[in-house]
């Protein structure tokens, strides 16, 4: 009993090879027709959805970032604003001071001063607030960005990349 290899190319002895190469020649053409005709539109569709999900994704990430910096860009003109007020409660300040007697100028002086001293101690408890409530919103929004891009279908490294990409946003915008 003769022991054939599965992986040697061999044929009956009543077949030349010629017929041989034919058989095999057949074979791999209707091989390489069911191959093209329904697979690989198959696996082109799945890619074509694939790529598409991952476009989406993309874009529905940038629409995030540019919601988020709009938010920031706003959060920071709120605190130019509570600057501008805080000054203007200063000036205030200063100016009641200048129209007191000169009976109390002792007693004025140190009011003005209390009064300064308070007003920039509000100024920095208004900023101390401001900015907590702004780190609070800018990092739910970024946390809410997070959710939404994880509720996408991604593969780890393109998940991997897009925060990585969001973050050197916003170090770059800090």
């Amino acid at each position: 009993m003769r022991f054939t290899m599965p992986w040697i190319l061999e044929h009956p002895a009543d077949i030349t090879d010629t017929q041989w190469l034919i058989v095999r020649s057949v074979g791999f053409a209707v091989l390489l027709f069911i191959v093209v005709r329904f697979i690989v539109p198959a696996l082109r569709t799945m890619l074509d959805a694939r790529r598409q999900t991952i476009e989406e994704t993309a874009q529905q990430v940038a629409d995030t970032m540019d919601e988020t910096a709009r938010a920031r860009d706003d959060y920071m003109d709120r605190l130019e604003h509570v600057a501008d007020e805080a000054e203007r409660r200063l000036a205030e300040a200063v100016e009641e001071a200048e129209r007191m007697t000169q009976d109390i100028v002792n007693e004025g002086r140190k009011q003005a001063d209390m009064i300064i001293a308070q007003t920039r101690t509000e100024l920095n408890r208004e900023r101390e607030r401001a900015m907590a409530h702004l780190r609070i919103e800018y990092a739910e929004d970024v946390i809410e960005a997070a959710r939404y891009a994880a509720r996408q279908t991604l593969t780890e490294a393109r998940h991997a990349e897009l925060v990585r990409s969001f973050i050197r946003d916003i170090e770059a915008r800090s």
